[in-house]
């Protein structure tokens, strides 16, 4: 079996997803999105793969999509993901899986506006960049006068404003083929991103997902129809649940580590269940 990983230079899960290729005598070859030229790529370069991942082309904070999309029509349904590909070529943007999935999972209110003068709320609110990776472009507002601020500096449209939660637990789950592997607590942590408080998170510990959740946690992977993705949902002080995104080719290192649970070997057990049929 012949894989081709299409990546960026930063994904650190990518190496381990080739240790585990390796040890399963599946021959793999990787080439980072930063070194491709868009005009020399060729369908003919991609017939000799069984298969390919395309990983998150925004993990440098730079926008690769055209090369994910473009290897994606060479390589058609021997990708990993091909189904969400297809059905939601706009599934990136944080703002359309608002649309997508709130009538499956409790999601924050959320706001989004094509001009500054137009925005009417009450702070504090979070605002997220809608094309983003890794927790990039992620701050808490906290009047009209930092909001108007921000946007004097960046396009509104790039944006949407999110319901401010009080967070008691933030979550990141692993799917494949719809099969929760396992979830772990991240802790949120507050810090200053260029004179605006910007939201990071760090795993610290396991965790044990209700079995309810657990159901409706499927319910989004489902939905938009996943292969291997990472959730993330948080639990307010009232123990109330509320989704907030689905990322296709997530990060899993650090889980791993916590969990003691080999993700990289699951997925491409996966892969090579699925070249079979």
């Amino acid at each position: 079996m012949r894989l081709l990983i299409a990546t960026t230079r930063k994904d650190k899960s990518c190496d381990r997803i080739m240790e585990e290729c390796g040890k399963k005598n599946v021959e793999v070859t990787r080439v980072f999105y930063e070194e491709l030229r868009l005009h020399e790529l060729r369908p003919e370069k991609f017939r000799e793969f069984d298969f390919c991942i395309l990983r998150d082309p925004y993990n440098t904070g730079r926008d690769f999509s055209i090369y994910l999309r473009t290897i994606f029509r060479f390589v058609g349904s021997r990708v990993l993901d091909c189904r969400t590909y297809e059905r939601y070529p706009f599934y990136e943007d944080k703002l359309f899986q608002h649309i997508l999935f709130r009538n499956v999972m409790k999601m924050p209110g959320f706001w989004y506006y094509n001009r500054v003068n137009e925005v009417d709320l009450i702070y504090p609110k979070i605002v997220k960049k809608r094309i983003g990776s890794r927790g990039r472009e992620i701050f808490v507002i906290n009047s009209g006068n930092e909001m108007r601020k921000f946007f004097g500096e960046r396009d509104i449209t790039d944006y949407f404003f999110e319901e401010y939660i009080g967070v008691e637990k933030d979550v990141r789950v692993i799917v494949i083929n719809n099969e929760v592997i396992g979830a772990v607590e991240r802790r949120v942590r507050l810090k200053n991103n260029n004179g605006y408080t910007g939201i990071g998170v760090k795993v610290t510990d396991r965790y044990d997902i209700p079995e309810d959740v657990c159901k409706k946690i499927i319910a989004v992977s489902k939905t938009i129809g996943s292969d291997f993705c990472g959730i993330d949902f948080v639990v307010d002080k009232e123990g109330m649940v509320y989704l907030l995104e689905c990322n296709l080719s997530p990060q899993f290192v650090s889980l791993e580590h916590v969990l003691g649970i080999n993700v990289a070997e699951r997925l491409v057990e996966f892969i090579m269940e699925s070249c079979k049929k």
